[in-house]
């Protein structure tokens, strides 16, 4: 399996820590949260802090109208314990881990692998990006009235083995 790899180019977390939240991916619903792994490159929705915890959010899956301000990215440092892996899209948030996000600013700028995107038809520069119900995002050729905009597609790269979709946030 294949996970998304991240780049946070130009995200304000990576110099302003206001920037930057720690969560904890959950399934479920209020009151019966179950903890999940969760990939880098995910969108999650910041629900609630955690009882007695003042610094780590519950995190859920996004709803495609949510409020940008609500979304986070995830973005951890890919730290991999299993030596039989060795590639960033080897590595996922282990369930129950606490996990590192970037808040959007308009402006800010990151990259992503097409693992992080739920359909990738249309996935090219000059492409709109939105919120999808899940924890992916999705990539159209016009803005969506019932979805949330992320941002566009600015440029296509390629490093390594990997080809990176660069995305302006609006």
């Amino acid at each position: 399996m294949s996970y998304p790899v991240i780049r946070t180019d130009l995200m304000t977390g990576t110099d302003v820590g206001a920037g930057l939240v720690s969560l904890r991916y959950c399934t479920g619903t209020k009151g019966a949260y179950v903890p999940a792994e969760i990939p880098n490159g995910s969108v999650v929705k910041l629900v609630e802090l955690e009882e007695n915890n003042r610094e780590v959010w519950v995190a859920t899956d996004v709803a495609a109208n949510d409020k940008l301000s609500d979304v986070v990215i995830v973005a951890s440092v890919e730290t991999i314990y299993d030596e039989r892996k060795h590639n960033l899209d080897e590595f996922t948030n282990e369930a129950n881990a606490i996990s590192r996000g970037f808040r959007f600013y308009s402006g800010n700028m990151f990259s992503l692998t097409a693992d992080a995107f739920a359909d990738t038809t249309d996935l090219k520069k000059g492409a709109i990006v939105e919120l999808a119900a899940g924890h992916k995002l999705k990539a159209v050729k016009t803005a969506t009235a019932s979805s949330t905009t992320v941002g566009e597609v600015v440029a296509v790269e390629i490093a390594g083995r990997y080809t990176y979709y660069v995305i302006k946030v609006d």
